[in-house]
C-alpha cells in the first residue's frame, strides 16, 4: 500500500507501539508521541514476560485474535531476528466448577484447536514444579506461551523508523485541536496536523479526551518474581489459576517464576502520580500463590515491581471512531490482558483507517452494551 495519508499516534505502549510500526510498513506517514522515555514503566508494556494465549477464555472475539497475533508474533519473530514469542504451552486451571475453565475448554472445542483435558494430579505429576489440588481441572494447550515486552517495544520502535516513522518520546501533549479533515497536537515545542489521531494512552485517555467521559479505572498491580531450587526450563508453562480471586504467571528469561493477582489490593491510583514501589504488604499478598500450588519455589520474592491497569467496566476493550471526528481512533487495549494481542492492533487500525467495516469490534465500541467477559469465579 502507498498512501500520502499522515497519522498521529498518542501513546507509545504496546498498542500505539505496534499501530506506528504497521501504518509506518504500509506508508502511512507516522508521528508518534510519548510522554515518558522509550521502555518507561509507568504504564502497563513493560517488563520481561507477558502471557500468550492460544484459546483465551474471556470470548470468541478474542479467540479470534489470538489466531492471528499468532501470525504476527511469528512473522515478528522473523524480523526482529530474536525470539520475542516463545511457545511455553500454557494451562487454564481451577476447581471443577470454574466458569473460567469450561470456558476455555469449549472455545477449544468450538474453534478446533487441540488440548488436553487433566486433573490436577496428573498434571502436578507430569509437572513436578505444580502442585495442583488433585481435583481441579485443567485445560492445557501447547500454542500458549510467552511474550518479551521491552524486546518487543524495541523492535517496533526500530521498525516503525526504519519504515520512515517520527517518533517523539518525552514530550507532553498540551492541546488537540480539530479541523474540518485535519486535526492537530501542539506540544511545547511545535504543532503537528495530520490526516488522522489515534490516541492509545492508556491511563491518559481520560485527560486526553475529556468530553468523551470514558469510564476508565486505574488501579496498581504488583508483580513478583521469585527463585525455584533450581533454573527452570524454558519451556514451563504459562497458567491462569482460577483460585483466590485469579492467578498467573509465566517463565522469565533468567528461569525464574513470575506471578501477579488479578485484583491484587484493589488500589485506585492516579497514573500521573510517582509509582508507589511494592511493599511488604504486596509480598504478603502473593505468597500463598507459590506456598499453595508449587513446590521448590521460594515463596520470598527476589524482585517486585509495580504497573498500572486500566480498566473498563465490562473489561473489555475500547476500539473506535471517536463520535464526533471520524478521523480520530480511540484505543485502550487494556484490563490486564492485552499484551499478547499486539500484532493484531495495527491492523486493525490500518482496517479503520481503510473504512472498512469491523463488525466483530462491536464488543469494543466506546459505546456498547453486553455482558462482562468472563473472568475469575
Amino acid at each position: 500500500m502507498s498512501t500520502a495519508e499522515s497519522v498521529i499516534v498518542l501513546g507509545l505502549g504496546i498498542a500505539g507501539s505496534s499501530i506506528a510500526a504497521t501504518l509506518a510498513e504500509r506508508g502511512y506517514r507516522v508521528t508518534a508521541i510519548e510522554q515518558f522515555g522509550p521502555l518507561h514503566d509507568r504504564g502497563s508494556s513493560h517488563g520481561d514476560s507477558r502471557i500468550f494465549r492460544r484459546v483465551p477464555h474471556e470470548g470468541p472475539v478474542y479467540v479470534d485474535m489470538a489466531a492471528k497475533s499468532l501470525e504476527g508474533w511469528l512473522r515478528w519473530n522473523q524480523l526482529s531476528g530474536k525470539p520475542l514469542y516463545v511457545a511455553t504451552g500454557g494451562i487454564d486451571a481451577g476447581p471443577a466448577d470454574s466458569a473460567m475453565v469450561h470456558s476455555a475448554e469449549e472455545l477449544c472445542l468450538e474453534y478446533e484447536q487441540p488440548f488436553e483435558l487433566l486433573s490436577g494430579a496428573t498434571w502436578s505429576r507430569q509437572h513436578p514444579t505444580f502442585r495442583l489440588p488433585q481435583d481441579w481441572r485443567v485445560v492445557h494447550l501447547a500454542a500458549s506461551g510467552v511474550v518479551w515486552p521491552d524486546a518487543a517495544r524495541t523492535f517496533l520502535h526500530a521498525h516503525a523508523r526504519e519504515h520512515g516513522a517520527r517518533l517523539l518520546h518525552h514530550t507532553q501533549v498540551i492541546a488537540i485541536e480539530h479541523g474540518a479533515s485535519s486535526v492537530t497536537v501542539r506540544t511545547a515545542d511545535e504543532a503537528i496536523t495530520a490526516d488522522h489521531l489515534i490516541v492509545s494512552a492508556g491511563s491518559w485517555l481520560p485527560k486526553l479526551l475529556p468530553e468523551l467521559h470514558l469510564p476508565l479505572r486505574t488501579e496498581r498491580r504488583v508483580l513478583s518474581w521469585h527463585q525455584p531450587a533450581s533454573p527452570l526450563p524454558s519451556d514451563t508453562p504459562i497458567f491462569i489459576f482460577d483460585a483466590d480471586g485469579g492467578w498467573y504467571g509465566m517463565p522469565t528469561p533468567d528461569g525464574r517464576l513470575k506471578i501477579g493477582h488479578d485484583k491484587h489490593l484493589g488500589q485506585a491510583i492516579n497514573p500521573d502520580n510517582p509509582t508507589i514501589e511494592p511493599s511488604a504488604e504486596d509480598a504478603a499478598f502473593l505468597a500463598p500463590c507459590i506456598r499453595n500450588y508449587f513446590s521448590g519455589v521460594d515463596p520470598e520474592p527476589v524482585e517486585m515491581k509495580a504497573c498500572i491497569y486500566t480498566i473498563t467496566p465490562d473489561h473489555n476493550f475500547i476500539f473506535d471512531r471517536h463520535p464526533d471526528h471520524a478521523n480520530v481512533l480511540v484505543v485502550s487495549c487494556c484490563s490486564g490482558h492485552g499484551f499478547k494481542y499486539a500484532p493484531v492492533y495495527g491492523e486493525i487500525a490500518a482496517d479503520l483507517l481503510a473504512d472498512r467495516l469491523l463488525p466483530e469490534l462491536a464488543a469494543f465500541a466506546i459505546h456498547r452494551s453486553g455482558g462482562h467477559v468472563t473472568r475469575f469465579s
